[in-house]
């Protein structure tokens, strides 16, 4: 304060052990929060060097907590945004689904009888891979909103939603590996491996002709 006498200065915080008096008296801030924040008592305190904050509103917390929130608010414009919703089609990956899709792929791909017309050959390439993707790995969507940060894509979104029942349902393990990227343990079999599609030789030898 007597480096930078012209810099706006708050504190605050739970000031349980120190009376408001005596902060201000050491201080010269002065407090800005008149209600209760436990009890009946005023805990939770926000002090600032010149007036900073227009509003300060106690609330009931979000958190389990025997303390309520404090919220300030430095301008007068405090509703939120308008919130709009947007459904995002996304698919989701699946790694041990892989080994079945091709398998079911290469099975139905096989051509049963040999033909010459090589469009009644693609068509029926084009029309196997297509129920084999929608069956392995349908198109879903998701709810994107304008409050979401930039960076929240579907994917993300549906591991963050996945992580929150976890959570919920007390399989911290698994929420917090979700959240760290790591495989996730199933159960006593260890850790669900990626699974090795080339396994058993070169894939290019075993995919039989299609035209």
């Amino acid at each position: 304060m007597r480096s930078c006498p012209g810099a706006d200065i708050v504190l605050a915080g739970d000031f349980n052990q120190l009376p408001e008096a005596f902060v201000v008296q050491r201080t010269g801030l002065t407090q800005i929060v008149h209600q209760p924040t436990r009890g009946a008592s005023i805990l939770d305190q926000i002090y600032e060097s010149c007036p900073i904050y227009t509003t300060v509103r106690v609330v009931t917390s979000v958190l389990k907590s025997d303390h309520k929130a404090v919220v300030a608010y430095s301008s007068s414009n405090q509703c939120a945004p308008f919130k709009t919703k947007l459904l995002e089609p996304f698919v989701k990956g699946h790694l041990p689904k892989m080994p079945r899709f091709f398998s079911t792929f290469l099975t139905l791909t096989s051509p049963t009888l040999p033909s010459r017309d090589l469009q009644e050959q693609f068509d029926q390439f084009y029309n196997n891979a297509l129920y084999l993707l929608n069956h392995f790995y349908p198109e879903r969507t998701i709810t994107l909103t304008s409050r979401d940060p930039e960076f929240v894509t579907p994917a993300i979104k549906t591991s963050l939603r996945r992580k929150n029942r976890l959570m919920h349902a007390g399989r911290i393990e698994e929420a917090n590996a979700l959240a760290a990227g790591a495989s996730i343990p199933m159960g006593q079999g260890g850790h669900v491996p990626i699974p090795n599609i080339y396994e058993g030789g070169d894939i290019h030898g075993n995919v039989p002709p299609i035209f």
